[in-house]
């Protein structure tokens, strides 16, 4: 579970899993992120991406399968094949891809509340991000 966000709602836990963890590309290549969330049926997914020292920016999210926004796409592009599958790509990875990329789940529920903990691989950071959906 060290790669793992953990999620409570109060009736049960969630996992969402991002693979690979950790992955070093040469620019040019193409890459494949996949987010997996497990205990939940349909999820809205989140893709957000970071530059270091700079501020998370929203890239994709999708409340169906099948059905994918993009916010800030920077070259990037999403699919979501599955319910609980979200799956960022880019065909060229160019050097201004470098950073962090971060998966994210919520639901809409009325009444009920829910916090969600991420905790980043080791190499990548010491802190805990902690999000509450709105």
């Amino acid at each position: 579970l060290n790669n793992s966000l953990i999620f409570f709602t109060g009736v049960g836990a969630q996992i969402i899993d991002q693979r690979p963890a950790v992955s070093v590309q040469p620019v040019g290549s193409s890459l494949s992120l996949e987010c997996t969330v497990k205990g939940q049926s349909s999820p809205n997914l989140y893709w957000y991406w970071q530059d270091k020292g700079g501020t998370l920016q929203q890239l994709f999210y999708s409340i169906s399968v099948g059905d994918v926004v993009s916010v800030t796409a920077r070259n990037l592009s999403a699919s979501r094949p599955q319910d609980g599958q979200f799956i960022l790509s880019s065909e060229k990875l160019l050097l201004s891809h470098s950073g962090f990329y971060f998966c994210a789940w919520s639901i809409t529920l009325t009444g009920v509340g829910q916090a969600s903990v991420q905790k980043p691989h080791p190499l990548l950071s010491p802190t805990t991000l902690t999000r509450s959906p709105r």
